[in-house]
């Protein structure tokens, strides 16, 4: 926190006096950059912060982000201040607060910055006779809110405690200021993106270890495949003696030496009895086979994101822009969910749209469910539609119309007025094993043919959001 000496030092360095305020740059509710201009000095930029733990101003070379919200105070000094000079600089005595005198098409405005701690800390413009036209912070009790009279309480003296300015290295106490809170906010926000990091972390571990669990689940119960295989070849080698009705039939096992008890339907024959023990078997072995790729895959994905969050933030200055990337990809609490690609409202459901063999991927890979379903055109490459299934409800052709447009618009069958497509639940899709990116295998498709609408293709596009 600046103390009134250090105050009346960084004003004295700063060419404020006849410079001209161009344009004022809002990066939170607490911070600006003005971008001033001065004959001598040409272009400079004086950066203020108020009403937090690292309250300043100085002067910057350094080009700070934007806000992505323009607030109302913001939205005033834009207004009103920006093409204004300044021709008069006055600190309050033992006061760490200072007023700039404005003019601006002959109309005289003040600019009181105050940097207090606790709920003093304000900026405010008045008109000559000091009356508050607006002011950041609104505090009514204070007698502090537009159309308010200020009325100033000169300090007499600095009172028990004796400041004094740090000391500091240099060229200007301005420059030194502005690398000191510089480095304090880099350490914040290294410290904020950490935790942000360590919570990503945490969630996308406890994820990848409940898919892990659902794999080795699903690998448990198919597991006995080859025991299904043996109950139907037994079976088939005394077809003969299953006799219409029986519900089970006991028969030699030349395996065992002993004697094994095989369920039957009695509803249906020998043979569908028959058959539905070798598809059994054959539902069994396929979905063991994938259950033990996922769980080899999830394993692998598993040690890789250890390893790579704990080199992430073993050295976390070093690792500064991963950790900002890192910590864009966090969803607020409040916000929508983002996906790779597109994401478009069809009635009440929504659809993901992957537009390259990588949103086709990622979108599989994290943000399914084996119950959506998934639309892609037949014979033709191109992108993933997703239609996100609701619980008791089913897909409605409009929207399976709609997904197959946008389907048809990111393939190689865009040009085509007609096309055919295919769609399948996203649990009957098989990953090609060292195939290409994305690529994948379906089972259980359901054919569709459509004549393209480019109008619909148009509307679904104008309601689109890439995120």
């Amino acid at each position: 926190m600046l103390n009134h000496k250090e105050v009346g030092l960084l004003i004295s360095e700063l060419p404020l006096k006849g410079s001209y305020i161009q344009k004022i740059t809002e990066h939170d509710y607490h911070s600006f950059t003005f971008s001033l201009f001065e004959k001598e000095e040409k272009a400079w930029l004086l950066y203020v912060e108020i009403a937090t733990a690292n309250s300043h101003f100085c002067r910057t070379e350094r080009i700070r982000k934007k806000s992505g919200n323009t607030q109302r105070f913001a939205q005033y000094l834009k207004s009103h201040i920006i093409g204004a000079g300044i021709t008069d600089v006055y600190q309050l005595p033992f006061d760490r607060a200072f007023i700039l005198t404005l003019s601006k098409e002959e109309k005289i405005l003040k600019l009181l910055f105050r940097f207090y701690s606790g709920p003093g800390a304000n900026i405010m413009v008045l008109d000559e006779d000091d009356t508050i036209l607006e002011l950041m912070f609104r505090r009514p009790k204070r007698n502090e809110a537009p159309g308010c009279k200020l009325v100033f309480e000169p300090r007499e003296g600095e009172g028990e405690k004796v400041f004094s300015i740090r000391q500091y290295e240099g060229s200007s106490f301005n420059a030194w200021i502005d690398r000191f809170y510089s480095t304090l906010d880099r350490q914040e926000e290294i410290d904020e993106l950490v935790l942000r990091a360590e919570r990503k972390r945490d969630r996308l571990i406890s994820e990848k270890e409940r898919l892990i669990r659902s794999a080795e689940q699903r690998l448990n119960a198919a597991k006995d495949y080859e025991n299904s295989k043996r109950l139907a070849d037994l079976l088939s080698s005394s077809l003969f003696m299953v006799k219409k009705g029986m519900d089970r039939i006991v028969l030699d096992d030349w395996q065992t030496g002993g004697k094994t008890a095989i369920p039957l339907n009695p509803a249906i024959s020998a043979r569908e009895n028959l058959d539905r023990l070798y598809a059994k078997y054959q539902k069994d072995k396929k979905a063991f086979s994938m259950a033990e790729e996922e769980l080899n895959r999830l394993q692998k994905e598993l040690e890789e994101l250890k390893e790579y969050y704990c080199n992430l933030l073993a050295f976390p200055e070093e690792n500064l822009a991963k950790l900002r990337q890192n910590g864009e990809a966090e969803v607020k609490k409040g916000e929508k969910k983002t996906y790779p690609g597109l994401i478009i409202e069809s009635g009440k459901f929504t659809l993901l749209v992957g537009r390259n063999a990588k949103e086709n991927d990622e979108i599989l890979r994290h943000y399914c469910r084996g119950n959506d379903w998934w639309v892609h055109t037949r014979d033709y490459a191109g992108g993933y539609v997703i239609i996100k299934s609701q619980k008791d409800k089913s897909v409605p052709l409009e929207t399976l119309l709609d997904a197959s447009m946008l389907a048809i618009h990111y393939s190689k069958a865009k040009n085509e007025k007609k096309a055919d497509l295919y769609y399948t639940q996203v649990k009957h899709l098989r990953r090609v094993k060292d195939g290409k990116t994305g690529l994948v295998l379906a089972t259980q498709e359901k054919n569709l043919t459509v004549e393209k609408d480019e109008l619909r293709i148009r509307k679904l596009l104008e309601k689109g959001e890439e995120r």
